[in-house]
Formats: C-alpha cells, sequence, structure tokens
C-alpha cells in the first residue's frame, strides 16, 4: 500500500507530432514535462507579436515555472514540437516531497534563478516589443518619405495667381516649388507693406505650364504659410480644390513615376 498519494501519481510519455502545441499561454496547467526525444519551440505573445524564448532539446525540461514559483497562475508561454518528438509528464505533487526536503540553501539559490529568469523573460518581451514598435515607426516614415517622393515632384514653374472669382488682370506672380494631384507649394513676394497676399483658408485661381509645355488651371486653397531665408517671401502650402480643363490629365501624365 502507497501512503504518500502523490507517489502513485504515474509518469506518462506522450508523442507528439512536429508543429503539435503542447502547452497554450493562457491555459492552466501544473504539469512538468522533460524532453526524451526531438526538439520544441518556447514563445510568448505579447501586443500581437509572438516571442521566441528558447529552443530546447533532448534532457531538457519545461512547464517547470508553476511547480518552482508555487503558484496556480496560467501557462506564462506556448510550448510547440518543431520536430516529432516525445516527453515525459510528471506531476508537480511527486516532486514537492523532494523539494521540501532540499536545504534551505538550496530552495534560496533555486528562488533566486527563478525570479531572475523571469525578470529576464520580463525584460525580453519589453526589448522585443519597443523593437517592434521602432519597426513600425521606422517603416511608416519611410512609407511617408515614399510617398512624398512619388506624390510630390520638385519643379520651378512661373505661375500667375488670383483669388477666386477675381478678374484675370488682378493676378500676382508667383512660383510653384513642387505639386501633385493633391496640392502644391508656391512661393509669393509680399505686398508693398510686407502683406501677404492671402491668408490661410483663402480660395485662388492658379495658371501655369508644366515643364512638358501643357498648361494648367485650377483653384487651391492655403492651408498653411511659412517664412523662407528671403525677407520678402513666403511658402504658400495649399491643397487642389478643383482643376479645370486638361489639368487632371496634364498632372497625371506630369506625375508619372
Amino acid at each position: 500500500m502507497v501512503n504518500n498519494p502523490a507517489e502513485a501519481l504515474p509518469i506518462v510519455r506522450l508523442s507528439y507530432k512536429k508543429g503539435d502545441l503542447i502547452i497554450k499561454q493562457g491555459d492552466y496547467g501544473i504539469s512538468i514535462y522533460k524532453i526524451l526525444e526531438g526538439k520544441v519551440r518556447v514563445t510568448k505573445e505579447s501586443e500581437g507579436l509572438e516571442i521566441l524564448m528558447s529552443t530546447l532539446g533532448v534532457g531538457d525540461i519545461f512547464g517547470e515555472w508553476t511547480f518552482l514559483n508555487r503558484s496556480t497562475e496560467n501557462r506564462s508561454a506556448s510550448v510547440r514540437a518543431i520536430e516529432d518528438t516525445v516527453v515525459e509528464v510528471w506531476h508537480m505533487h511527486r516532486l514537492s516531497n523532494e523539494y521540501e526536503k532540499m536545504p534551505p540553501i538550496i530552495k534560496y539559490i533555486s528562488d533566486q534563478i527563478l525570479s531572475r529568469a523571469i525578470r529576464m523573460d520580463k525584460h525580453i518581451i519589453q526589448l522585443t516589443n519597443q523593437k517592434k514598435r521602432l519597426k513600425e515607426v521606422e517603416k511608416k516614415s519611410n512609407a511617408a518619405k515614399d510617398r512624398r517622393r512619388y506624390y510630390r515632384k520638385k519643379v520651378n514653374l512661373n505661375c500667375k495667381y488670383r483669388p477666386l472669382n477675381a478678374p484675370d488682370e488682378s493676378g500676382l506672380e508667383g512660383r510653384i516649388k513642387n505639386i501633385s494631384l493633391n496640392g502644391l507649394a508656391m512661393i509669393v513676394n509680399l505686398g508693398k507693406n510686407y502683406d501677404i497676399p492671402g491668408t490661410v483658408g483663402d480660395f485662388f485661381t492658379i495658371n501655369g505650364l508644366l515643364p512638358n509645355g501643357l498648361p494648367i488651371e485650377l483653384e487651391a486653397k492655403i492651408v498653411s504659410v511659412r517664412k523662407t531665408a528671403s525677407s520678402i517671401e513666403r511658402v504658400l502650402h495649399m491643397v487642389i480644390t478643383e482643376m479645370w480643363g486638361n489639368t487632371r490629365k496634364a498632372l497625371g501624365f506630369f506625375l508619372l513615376p
């Protein structure tokens, strides 16, 4: 007759095919596994990212944190077979008596190692997530730069502009420095009293010729005004609100990569 019920708990061997999930992060479990054949990959999911924590092989143990930490927490990581694998499964209660027989100093060292391992895991996850976020920011930044290179073309086009619905003779001289199907930047001279010829929200009609000789005539609204190195110039950043004639076709051709 077995005096200790824990000693009656059998040691079980389980086989897994390549790709099989052995432990799922977040699930409840108290068993400890020893790899007899094959290899497994230990991963953690954080912020939608699967982070590789380690790859284990024959003789390695996993699932021990719950036992060493004396907790009933859910599994902190997922374990998946990366080749056909055989494991030996131990119930944590089989080890409890042996663990309690350990000298206090050994248990103390074990607890310290576990605490360091937990901190290291958290640090790895934080660094990985930080790296992911930096990559996403860099990717967005590069994508934005690519879009700007594609959609905005630097030009140096002399043009005439006038307030919307104003007569043609009221036109002023300007110079378009970049242009796209959606907007443009135009350098203008300040008036005699250093007045900006227009404010944010004003609409203008703009006429000019593209480098390929095609005429453009469009309506644009000022969205921002910037200073330049010259005290008598300003840059009007404008969004195109209307195109007349063949302007849309002309711009589409001009902006082909």
